[in-house]
């Protein structure tokens, strides 16, 4: 049996440890924590390493003394990049180089590289311009996952934001761009497969709250997007060109764009697998499962990809739940799991907070994600409800509701 290292041991690599079983490997993860209860695929995997996932030298040790045939890990650029630092260390497979991953890394290289190929970009501004027009997006150049990010509205908040963004840099360098409220935030993904870039999947963004200070917050993800035509016949070439030029054989490219008066605008790209957990979606749905074709990649098993996205796929909703709730609180339980997860088309569920978790922030925290397909909209509409009608969280003060619940005004206006 081969054994595959996965680099973590979050929520978030319980799908991968499960993916790599199901392809008979013998799943190992790490990392230093000694929390199993926090580290949930500590519990799935068949092994579990207590080793930092960024401590090259102790994971070379110990893979070349198991045998390790591969390496994985990914819903961060730090992970990829220990990934690639591990796996040049070891000769083994690695879809990704730090040249490409630098791509993702630095936005201001990602944007250049657009302008060469034709894919339109949003407006920005150096750091200490004189002419900025707010709202402006203030964020690291080299950080992922919302990090850092921020939504200024006048000089006060600006300076204060940015000051902000540079202390979550690790290359203390910002992006200021415009921040585009009426538009809307349209996501797709490729795979790339023998040299060519796939469109495997679109998605659009209803963000949590129109209120000041929730602006990057991510609600739902609608699968697909409505603007999926008019992103084929605007971008697609210009983007798959652009992905060619990377010299990348296997990989995943995720890119996200705002959409406003007809047109597309990308800000940024990821070359890892993304927190949304869109490969659950789809695996069900019949698509291209990326993170399938990773780990074969990664343990150098020959796998056949032949499809591009399939045509009848019904419709989906990635949902992620929020809680509100008074700082200094601890969660005690979270009611209504069990009848969520029996939900038919229910694809991915996985949970951010755990018994004992205390709130730090008067800010909304994401309780839980969850994916749901259905075959037609008013079908999606009945399942998001059942989750806002059954789900509640105690802690150890009050009993708290969905805060800012996904309607059903909503999910009809992503489709219609």
């Amino acid at each position: 049996m081969k054994k595959i290292l996965i680099l973590g041991a979050s929520n978030n690599e319980v799908d991968v440890v499960k993916m790599a079983q199901a392809l008979g490997l013998y799943a190992i993860v790490t990392d230093y924590y000694e929390s199993w209860e926090n580290n949930p695929a500590k519990y799935v995997a068949d092994e579990v390493w207590n080793i930092s996932w960024n401590d090259t030298d102790a994971l070379e040790t110990k893979c070349r003394e198991e045998r390790i045939s591969g390496v994985i890990g990914g819903f961060s650029e730090f992970r990829v990049e220990s990934m690639i630092n591990l796996c040049e260390r070891l000769g083994l497979p690695c879809y990704i180089n730090h040249k490409q991953l630098e791509v993702t890394r630095d936005k201001n290289l990602f944007k250049k590289m657009c302008k060469n190929y034709g894919v339109p970009i949003v407006n920005e501004y150096v750091p200490d311009a004189k002419d900025i027009q707010f709202p402006v997006i203030i964020k690291p150049t080299d950080r992922g996952g919302s990090i850092g990010i921020n939504v200024a509205y006048n000089v006060k908040d600006y300076k204060k934001y940015l000051e902000y963004a540079y202390s979550m840099s690790p290359s203390k360098n910002v992006v200021v761009e415009d921040f585009i409220g009426d538009g809307v935030k349209f996501d797709c993904s490729y795979a790339i497969v023998n040299h060519q870039p796939i469109l495997i999947e679109t998605c659009d963004t209803t963000m949590l709250s129109k209120e000041k200070g929730y602006e990057t917050l991510q609600k739902a993800w609608t699968f697909p997007s409505k603007y999926e035509l008019d992103y084929l016949e605007q971008v697609d070439g210009q983007v798959k060109e652009m992905l060619k030029s990377l010299g990348m054989k296997y990989g995943v490219a995720n890119i996200s764009f705002f959409y406003r008066n007809g047109k597309f605008y990308v800000f940024e790209t990821g070359f890892r697998l993304g927190g949304g957990h869109s490969f659950d979606y789809q695996r069900n749905t019949g698509g291209i499962d990326y993170l399938r074709m990773l780990i074969n990649f990664a343990i150098d098993e020959p796998f056949t990809i032949n499809m591009e996205i399939p045509k009848d796929r019904g419709v989906a909703v990635t949902y992620n739940v929020y809680i509100k709730a008074q700082v200094g609180d601890k969660l005690q339980s979270i009611e209504g799991e069990n009848e969520i997860m029996s939900i038919p088309g229910l694809v991915t569920y996985i949970k951010n907070m755990y018994k004992g978790q205390v709130w730090e922030s008067e800010l909304p925290k994401k309780i839980l994600m969850c994916t749901i397909c259905a075959s037609d909209v008013p079908e999606l509409v009945k399942k998001v409800d059942l989750i806002n009608s059954k789900l509640t969280v105690k802690s150890s003060n009050y009993v708290y509701p969905i805060f800012k619940e996904l309607t059903e005004i909503e999910i009809k206006r992503a489709f219609e």
